[in-house]
């Protein structure tokens, strides 16, 4: 029902702003108290954080790692698993988001550092994952 109204404002208006709900972008978004503004866009580039449908129907936000050239190689912050996103899948791309009730934008010094951290810290959330795995292997659970 909510994606539904999303895309529909998406189509109509050409943007949308809305609450993220789940945690596959935290720490940079929190579903506690972040709302990001998605505009259409036939653009998109290396680390733009972008709103796709998946083919299941359901709709995601996450940060393009890789760009090709018929499509992106997509995954959240919070995330190990990356996925392949083709051109149509695409609905939008974030340009600014609301935080602690205050504008923000995905530029600056500070943006860049977080972008620098978050690359470095790929291979840590691959282990955490696959230790995860492995620890519900083991006790048994699925």
């Amino acid at each position: 029902m909510i994606q539904n109204t999303i895309l529909n404002q998406l189509n109509e208006k050409g943007f949308v702003v809305s609450k993220i709900r789940g945690v596959s972008m935290w720490p940079f978004f929190n579903q506690k108290n972040t709302q990001v503004y998605i505009k259409r866009t036939p653009n998109y580039k290396k680390n733009d954080c972008i709103l796709f449908l998946r083919f299941n129907g359901q709709l995601i936000l996450h940060r393009i790692l890789k760009v090709k050239d018929v499509y992106f190689l997509v995954s959240g912050d919070n995330e190990s698993v990356v996925e392949k996103v083709y051109l149509e899948q695409i609905k939008g791309c974030v340009f600014e988001y609301y935080k602690h009730g205050k504008t923000k934008t995905l530029t600056g010094f500070r943006y860049h550092v977080y972008l620098i951290f978050m690359k470095l810290c790929r291979p840590l959330r691959v282990l955490r994952d696959f230790i995860k795995k492995f620890i519900k292997k083991l006790i048994g659970r699925k």
